[in-house]
C-alpha cells in the first residue's frame, strides 16, 4: 500500500507552507523579522517545529522515530533561502514534497509491521536525502552568515549520528553497538567538513560530496550490522566512491579564493 490519506494530506500542508515560504513577500517579511524582531521570528520557529514534531510523532506513534522528519523539514525549509530561480523552487518543493511523503508513509507502514522491508528500504532512501538537504543547507547557512565552524561541526556532528542511530536502531538489535557506530560516523563526518571548508566550492557541491562520504561508510555500516560486509563489498564502495568524487569535481565550477 503506497497511499494514505492522512500522510498524503499533512504532505499536501507541507507543501503548501514551502510554497508560502517561497514567495517574495513571504521572504522579505522573514528577512525582516529575522533582522529587526529575532524574538518573533524564533517564536514562529519553534511554533513550526513543535507542529511537525506532533505530525511525526502521531504517524509513528514512537519519539525515537522523529528526528528524520523534523530534520528533512527543517532543512527543506533552509535551501528554499538559497535557491535562486523560480523553476528550481518549484522543483524543490515537488522533490521534498514528495520525499517526505514517502518518509512518513514509511514510518506509518512500520508501525502496524515492524519487519516490513519495503518500509526500512524506503527510510534508507530518506535518511540519504535528510542528510543531502541538511548537509547543503547547514554548508549553505555556514557560508552566508557569521558562524563559527566549529558549531557547524558540532551541529553536523549530531544530526548525523541522530539519523544514522534512527536508521540502525531498525536493523539491529544490538543497540549499544548501533549507538557507537553512529557517533563514531557523526564525528567522522564532521572531521570531513573541516576539510572540504577549505576547498573551493559552494553548498551544492560540498553537500554532494558530504553525501558521498557518508553514503560510503553507511552502506558499510549497514552491511555488518546485516551480516553482508565482505572484501568484495569494501572494494565496490572505494571505486564508486572515487568515481563520484572524480565526476562531481569534474563538472562542478570552482569558487575563486580571495
Amino acid at each position: 500500500m503506497f497511499f494514505q490519506f492522512q500522510v498524503f494530506l499533512y504532505s499536501l500542508i507541507f507543501f503548501v507552507i514551502l510554497e508560502f515560504l517561497s514567495s517574495d513577500w513571504a521572504g522579505s517579511g522573514l528577512v525582516f523579522l529575522s533582522v529587526n524582531s529575532q524574538w518573533l521570528a524564533g517564536i514562529i520557529f519553534i511554533a513550526l517545529s513543535i507542529y511537525f514534531y506532533q505530525i511525526a510523532k502521531r504517524i509513528s506513534r514512537r519519539v525515537s522515530m522523529t528526528p528524520m522528519p523534523l530534520v528533512f523539514t527543517a532543512s527543506s525549509m533552509g535551501m528554499l533561502y538559497f535557491v535562486q530561480s523560480e523553476k528550481q523552487e518549484n522543483l524543490l518543493i515537488i522533490l521534498a514534497s514528495v520525499a517526505y511523503y514517502f518518509i512518513h508513509l514509511a514510518f506509518y507502514r512500520l508501525r502496524h509491521c515492524h519487519k516490513d522491508q519495503t518500509a526500512l528500504g524506503i527510510i534508507a532512501a530518506g535518511s540519504l536525502a535528510t542528510v543531502f538537504v541538511f548537509y547543503a543547507s547547514s554548508y549553505g547557512i555556514y557560508l552566508n552568515f557569521a558562524i563559527g565552524l566549529w558549531l557547524l561541526m558540532f551541529v553536523l556532528a549530531i544530526v548525523t549520528t541522530l539519523i544514522s542511530f534512527q536508521y540502525f536502531w531498525l536493523i539491529s538489535e544490538n543497540k549499544q553497538n548501533v549507538l557507537n557506530y553512529s557517533l563514531v560516523l557523526g564525528l567522522v563526518m564532521a572531521e570531513i567538513v573541516w576539510v572540504l571548508n577549505f576547498w573551493p566550492f559552494g553548498y551544492l557541491t560540498t553537500g554532494v560530496i558530504n553525501l558521498i562520504f557518508y553514503y560510503v561508510f553507511w552502506d558499510l555500516v549497514q552491511c555488518h550490522f546485516r551480516s553482508a560486509l565482505s572484501k568484495r563489498r569494501v572494494i565496490v564502495n572505494m571505486v564508486f566512491f572515487g568515481f563520484l568524487v572524480a565526476l562531481v569535481l569534474s563538472s562542478t565550477r570552482w569558487l575563486p579564493v580571495v
